[in-house]
């Protein structure tokens, strides 16, 4: 198919799609454009359900996606709780659509990754990355004194155990893709484009029936925490301070989300999570960080 405004669609004859994502600027970012090209996008997916085998999301810029739309979060003001929770809430639930769709998903990633850009990639079921000493991956939102909005804290957490998880969620470190392979971030990296997409299109047809392990069911009392993640619950308070200090309001928020994910199904997780990022977003520390990124952005284009 001809692309259209934000992205383009092409069906292979094996019946697997891939899209390209191409949102208005230098850069895909998760703006209003984004959350316009969405419903589009999953309705015309839906729609040929039936002749699909597999989706492959990637860029047709020289980035994946850098992320979340800082300047729509430094507009949030208290007495708009509930529309900025709808709002994210909506966001969140297009990426519940994708990886419910019943159809493998995988992230090609052909450049950098962060905040909600790579976690779309979370929500897909498996993630290669090509080759780049310039591609950075991670989700930096403590840094801007917010968490991650688009369900990272909760699949992070369910993708790599709660410790290793809250090392990047806490931190808001950025990787490399070598690390990010290492860390368990991505699964592959290719070394070209052709390469990548042709290792996407060959997990797919290898995986057909492939499923979260949080949209598994699970037998009736499965909830409880394993002895495992008992043990790391008890490590996480010192770890934190010695880690980010007592006053990152952020990193705690986080902590207390990712630990009670693991007990609770995935979607009631997923609403403490938005209900923990509005408080944040909302709060004198977030627009103070947030307005320091844009103000050091702007003296270095000037400089």
């Amino acid at each position: 198919m001809a692309p259209v405004d934000g992205y383009s669609l092409a069906i292979d004859p094996d019946g697997i799609v891939t899209i390209g994502f191409d949102l208005p600027g230098k850069v895909n970012i998760m703006n209003d454009d984004f959350m316009m090209v969405m419903p589009h996008l999953l309705n015309a997916l839906e729609a040929r359900r039936g002749e699909l085998r597999g989706v492959i999301l990637t860029s047709r810029k020289s980035t994946f996606f850098a992320g979340g739309d800082l300047a729509l979060m430094l507009r949030c003001q208290r007495g708009q709780e509930q529309s900025i929770f709808d709002h994210f809430e909506l966001l969140k639930s297009f990426f519940r659509r994708l990886e419910r769709m019943g159809l493998p998903l995988v992230a090609a990633m052909n450049g950098t990754a962060l905040g909600g850009g790579y976690e779309l990639c979370l929500a897909c079921h498996r993630r290669i990355a090509l080759a780049n000493p310039k591609t950075r991956i991670g989700l930096p939102e403590v840094t801007f004194g917010i968490l991650p909005a688009a369900g990272g804290v909760i699949r992070l957490t369910a993708v790599l155990g709660i410790l290793p998880a809250l090392e990047f969620l806490v931190t808001g470190r950025s990787v490399t893709v070598n690390e990010a392979l290492q860390a368990g971030l991505i699964h592959e990296i290719a070394e070209t484009e052709a390469v990548m997409m042709a290792q996407a299109k060959a997990w797919i047809l290898a995986n057909p029936d492939v499923r979260h392990s949080w949209d598994l069911p699970r037998e009736r009392g499965t909830h409880r925490l394993s002895p495992q993640n008992e043990a790391a619950m008890a490590s996480i308070a010192p770890w934190l301070r010695k880690t980010v200090g007592s006053n990152n309001n952020a990193a705690m928020r986080i902590a207390d989300i990712a630990a009670e994910s693991l007990s609770i199904d995935f979607d009631a997780a997923s609403q403490i999570e938005t209900r923990g990022f509005v408080e944040l977003v909302v709060s004198d520390d977030a627009h103070a960080k947030i307005s320091s990124f844009f103000e050091a952005s702007n003296r270095r284009r000037a400089g």
